[in-house]
């Protein structure tokens, strides 16, 4: 029976031993997260700065190297940073201090590599196809390294090329609205792969912020750009940002990027703004109904992001075409009194929700 119970001591020392050593790899990896956050913005603007530092220092001497020195210059900086990439991927580095400048970098050789070659070589083609060309190689590096920058910013490429693309003769249809959204949606899996990766909370927020912000805006720019609509119809571009904004939300509640969702809300509810002065009458009462509906969700769910998005849009829907009759401004001040305190209930009431469902 005693060896028994000594058996089971040394057992529970062994697990206590192996707590401790899970304890302090743990710390280690929160103090490493703390600490590295710094050393990722500091990493990324040098990335930056040393990717436009060797444009600027070979473009001033250009003149002085040959064909093939050109195209060699302009290609080694690409395959080093695919060098780099292999070699820490063969060690298992996961550090976003190295990944994210990494990127950058990357990025920006890739493009000047491309730009540099086709001046060298005095290769024909549209700009519309020489934008394609360089976002399609710049893909490689995003994928390979999940940098939040050029991940979340690549989306533009896609904006850029719709209208180049205008600019160049092609001719607004759904076709072209079709080919420019799905040359943005290729940048998503690697935003989804960035998102697996579990980075830190910080550049986890940021990247889910900015991308949001650029999907949702930048999808309704370009299919404003790429879809037939007259300049006139100020309802079809409404519609068009409340179209892009619920896209990226379903996206959102998709791949669970609770971000998304927020940011396309705020989208639409700024698309809704100028509903009160225009003239097709069919955009006003959808608006109307939409932000009855976010408040009534922000309600249920006791959220005072839904609640306050909800309502104050829905208020200066109200007051702005209340505003733009000939109302007495005695009236149109008491209408702006009722707004205020409906919204300070509003919120007042939604705390006192969050507080009966904690307690």
């Amino acid at each position: 029976m005693t060896n028994d119970k000594k058996h089971e001591v040394e057992e529970i020392d062994l697990k206590i031993a192996e707590l401790k050593k899970r304890r302090r790899e743990l710390v280690a990896e929160l103090g490493e997260g703390r600490l590295s956050w710094g050393a990722i913005i500091a990493g990324a603007f040098g990335a930056l700065m040393i990717g436009l530092g060797v444009i600027a220092l070979f473009a001033a001497n250009w003149d002085a190297f040959g064909r093939e020195a050109r195209a060699a210059i302009a290609v080694a900086p690409v395959v080093a940073c695919g060098a780099v990439a292999v070699t820490s991927a063969l060690k298992d580095v996961k550090t976003r201090a190295l990944w994210e400048p990494l990127g950058i970098f990357w990025c920006i050789s890739a493009s000047a590599a491309t730009c540099l070659v086709a001046q060298t070589y005095h290769v024909g083609g549209s700009v519309p196809g020489l934008v394609l060309l360089v976002a399609l190689l710049m893909l490689p590096a995003i994928w390979a390294t999940r940098a939040v920058a050029p991940t979340v910013l690549w989306p533009i490429l896609a904006i850029v090329w719709a209208g180049v693309s205008r600019n160049a003769g092609a001719h607004a249809s759904t076709a072209l609205a079709l080919k420019s959204a799905a040359f943005m949606a290729l940048s998503l899996p690697a935003y989804i792969a960035f998102v697996g990766s579990r980075p830190p909370r910080a550049a986890l927020v940021a990247g889910q912020i900015v991308s949001g912000l650029v999907y949702s805006l930048g999808l309704g720019i370009m299919l404003c750009m790429t879809l037939p609509l007259g300049w006139s119809d100020a309802a079809a571009y409404v519609a068009t940002f409340w179209l892009s904004s619920a896209l990226v939300a379903g996206a959102g509640r998709l791949f669970r990027l609770p971000a998304w969702g927020r940011v396309a809300l705020v989208v639409a509810a700024g698309a809704a703004f100028p509903t009160p002065f225009i003239r097709e009458l069919a955009v006003y009462p959808i608006a109307l109904v939409m932000m009855v509906c976010v408040v009534v969700c922000g309600i249920r769910k006791a959220s005072l992001f839904l609640t306050n998005v909800g309502a104050a849009t829905f208020l200066w829907l109200v007051v702005a075409k209340f505003f733009a009759s000939h109302a007495p401004f005695t009236v149109k001040g008491i209408v702006l009194i009722v707004a205020g305190l409906t919204l300070t209930a509003l919120n007042v009431g939604i705390v006192r929700i969050r507080k009966t469902r904690r307690a």
